[in-house]
């Protein structure tokens, strides 16, 4: 078996800037919390709470019990954004802010505000529950809404002065669908395309190495809104597509001598876990035909081996 790790596969800047930031200040000894997952990749948060960084939900920020716990800490933005209600009882709290925030999301957020300020009706094309678009929303206040689809922009109360934006991570489809249907109905509509540029890259990136492998594997958080776009698109070049976590989601049996496999990641997905994919599929390419599907596996031909070099 052949195993190929995609060439271009890495995390956005703003995931590496992200997990940097966390690294330097418990490198430096600080006591650092986040408002729920840092990223979207749970296995490297869970790496990141291993060297002390501490999650809270973000209506903890509200309770007075958990003021003493929180009090003169640190606090570190999420890559996708925090509202500013919460920020501002954290400095309520005396706690030091650490900012994560995409530059694509902050970006976002100041379009929202400048455009709130002046008066204008801002729609944001994403999921309702992504952490990004529920700050957005939480700026935009009365004056926002979110359109999940073109059927749903269709629907839409809006107004002449109407700004359209996008959750960094949609699809690029999906938001020209939802610009294509708003724009008919709104002559003024205000087009901002913040959809990450990054991920448009990888998109075209993944298309063209999913294509000549007889699998591809992709690797990302389940709840990565990137990571499922770029299933998806590699899917539609290859149907023998797997979107996985963790190596042992895989079945062993799909995988045979003289396939070429080849491992891709999202944007919240780190090189360690590429790299531990790649191992995990080597071994099984290296174990001996008989042993593998056995009690014992890979693990118990590894030890075999290891007696037999002793002797």
């Amino acid at each position: 078996m052949v195993v190929t790790v995609d060439p271009k596969a890495r995390p956005c800047p703003g995931v590496e800037r992200a997990i940097a930031l966390a690294e330097d200040a418990l490198r430096r000894g600080e006591t650092l919390f986040s408002a729920g997952e840092l990223i979207h990749n749970r296995r490297e948060v869970e790496r990141l709470e291993g060297l002390g960084l501490r999650p809270v939900r973000p209506e903890d920020f509200s309770d007075r019990g958990m003021r003493k716990v929180l009090a003169g800490q640190s606090l570190l933005l999420r890559a996708h954004g925090e509202s500013e209600a919460l920020v501002s009882r954290a400095r309520g709290y005396g706690m030091k802010i650490v900012d994560a925030t995409c530059p694509i999301v902050r970006h976002s957020q100041d379009l929202v505000l400048q455009h709130v300020r002046e008066g204008w009706r801002i729609v944001v094309t994403g999921d309702p529950g992504h952490a990004e678009v529920k700050g957005l929303m939480a700026r935009a206040g009365e004056n926002g809404a979110v359109a999940a689809n073109a059927r749903a922009a269709a629907m839409l109360d809006v107004e002449n002065r109407t700004l359209l934006l996008a959750q960094s991570t949609v699809d690029p489809e999906l938001f020209a669908a939802v610009r294509h249907a708003l724009a008919k109905r709104v002559p003024g509509l205000k087009i901002a395309d913040t959809t990450c540029r990054f991920l448009k890259n990888r998109q075209a990136d993944i298309r063209a190495f999913a294509g000549p492998l007889d699998f591809v594997v992709l690797v990302a958080g389940r709840s990565s809104a990137n990571g499922r776009l770029l299933y998806e698109t590699a899917r539609a070049q290859n149907r023998n597509t797997f979107f996985i976590e963790a190596p042992d989601e895989l079945k062993r049996a799909l995988f045979k001598n003289g396939h070429h496999v080849g491992i891709s990641g999202g944007a919240s997905t780190p090189r360690w876990q590429l790299d531990e994919m790649r191992l995990f599929l080597e071994e099984i390419g290296n174990s001996p035909k008989g042993l593998k599907n056995r009690k014992g596996g890979p693990f118990l031909w590894r030890m075999l081996k290891k007696q037999t070099k002793t002797k």
